[in-house]
């Protein structure tokens, strides 16, 4: 599935490739500077954001590829179970201090922040092109 601006695409793919560049950058420069329970936070919450993102993504391009109620219904009752389950291993997480909060919440960022610079190089190549044409 992707989108079209201008010649070039927005792909849920190319999308899911930056999450997971993010995750392994920022991993590695936690890793790097010697902050290596944060780093595994990190890891852990972007683990569980992008695998997260993954399933979201199969659901969703199923859902938009064909037709039928039933598939729609069947696509909230998976969300709802994702989210019940991402819940209770956030929960475990935090209750047992597994893993450093603030790595977990930076991890847990990836896919936001993800869509935020795509979204940011869209309108940045949408303002370039529209400055071309006037």
């Amino acid at each position: 599935m992707a989108l079209l601006q201008g010649n070039k695409e927005i792909s849920l793919s190319r999308l899911q490739g930056l999450n997971w560049l993010l995750l392994a950058i920022m991993t590695t420069a936690a890793c790097v500077a010697g902050f290596t329970f944060i780093a595994t936070g990190i890891f852990v919450g972007g683990l569980i954001a992008n695998v997260s993102f993954s399933f979201l993504k199969k659901d969703l391009t199923k859902i938009l590829a064909g037709p039928g109620r039933a598939a729609k219904g069947l696509f909230f009752i998976k969300y709802y179970a994702r989210l019940t389950v991402l819940t209770l291993i956030i929960y475990y997480l935090v209750r047992y201090r597994s893993v450093h909060l603030g790595g977990l919440l930076i991890g847990l960022s990836t896919v936001a922040l993800s869509i935020v610079l795509m979204a940011a190089t869209a309108a940045k190549n949408i303002h370039s092109t529209a400055k071309e044409a006037a």
